[in-house]
């Protein structure tokens, strides 16, 4: 079976799990989307607007397809000699996924003062994830600049983990939940 959000999400779960190759592009952008997805029913539960954390979702999904097919897009380059393109694909989409889940948080956090109070912690679950999300997404740009050492690529890509990092550190997703 080839990798797709459109499959069911038993056939999913198996093939992420079965798989010869890592899928953690994969795997990250989906569970942004689905943070995303929770994050945009808060929302709109508490009436909101919620049409962009709609588009994220939507966003991280379209990047969970693109990633599954990258690695083969990387070899199909590097066959016709152009490795160093398809290691910009590798790392556009990582890019992109931590953007989108910063950005999914940051709106977010923006409507904590106005989220109704049954969907409150709901809505702290979302940012969490999404945080995670933009953190693991940057990790795998890390790990690709490691694995790839251009200087092309570490000049176009250094910059964007370092605003990435300060993005995420700007994030503020709650350590507890008071229960007592």
């Amino acid at each position: 079976m080839t990798i797709s959000s459109e499959a069911p999400l038993a056939s999913v779960l198996d093939e992420i799990r079965q798989r010869q190759s890592a899928t953690a592009g994969f795997t990250t952008a989906l569970a942004g989307a689905a943070a995303a997805a929770l994050g945009q029913a808060v929302v709109g539960i508490s009436g909101g607007p919620n049409e962009r954390l709609g588009q994220i979702c939507l966003a991280l999904k379209g990047w969970a397809d693109d990633d599954a097919s990258a690695l083969q897009k990387l070899l199909d380059l590097r066959a016709q000699g152009r490795e160093q393109e398809g290691w910009e694909l590798l790392l556009a989409g990582p890019v992109a996924m931590a953007d989108l889940a910063c950005e999914g948080a940051e709106l977010l956090q923006a409507f904590r003062p106005r989220v109704i109070d049954h969907v409150r912690d709901d809505l702290e679950f979302a940012v969490v994830l999404l945080a995670a999300v933009a953190r693991a997404a940057l990790l795998i740009v890390e790990s690709n600049l490691r694995q790839w050492r251009a200087a092309a690529l570490h000049a176009k890509f250094g910059p964007e983990v370092d605003r990435l990092w300060q993005r995420i550190a700007a994030l503020t997703p709650i350590e507890h939940i008071a229960w007592c």
